[in-house]
């Protein structure tokens, strides 16, 4: 049976065991409780009183301290349809605009070259111009094909200065002109 800690202000840590949940009530670092008694521990008798120590866990507790997940260390997950969404529908390879479900994910670094799943190595491609590539992106080349449009040495996001906003892919149907300006 688990326990679900939360941090005093609700945000979840984790799901803790019934003795790690007895430390922290033992520890006093349980701050709130919610949900039902899931478990009653007992201990030793008071040498002075006689009573016996008794500690009931309930299903929820809420701890003080600093909360050990940081919300803005969390990466966003990489699917299909977010990586769509971040390249606008559209293929990295011709410039065309489609459709979420005539899509695929393309790895700008293949797997068999030790690439990895990551945003920065992912690109969105239509099946109909991954024949025509595939060639180009043989794992004996010594350096990875980089799609249309993409800029030596850039990003994949939106990179942001003071005063300007560069987004890439271009927004112009079958246009590789690269990164495209715009004032922010």
């Amino acid at each position: 049976m688990k326990v679900l800690k939360l941090s005093a202000q609700g945000l979840p840590q984790s799901w803790i065991s019934l003795e790690q949940a007895v430390i922290h009530y033992a520890a006093g670092e349980v701050r709130w409780e919610s949900g039902a008694q899931i478990a009653r521990f007992r201990g030793g008798h008071n040498a002075i009183s006689g009573e016996q120590s008794v500690i009931a866990i309930n299903s929820i507790i809420g701890t003080k301290g600093v909360p050990s997940i940081n919300p803005f260390e969390l990466k966003p997950s990489l699917t299909n349809s977010k990586l769509f969404a971040r390249d606008r529908n559209v293929c990295a390879y011709c410039g065309g605009h489609f459709h979420e479900e005539d899509l695929t994910r393309e790895h700008i670094v293949p797997f068999a070259r030790n690439g990895q799943d990551h945003w920065m190595n992912v690109v969105t491609a239509c099946p109909l111009s991954l024949p025509n590539c595939s060639p180009l992106r043989s794992c004996k080349r010594k350096s990875p094909w980089k799609p249309r449009g993409f800029p030596k040495g850039k990003k994949l996001v939106a990179l942001t200065s003071l005063s300007h906003q560069f987004v890439w892919p271009p927004m112009t149907q079958g246009s590789c002109a690269g990164l495209v300006e715009r004032n922010v």
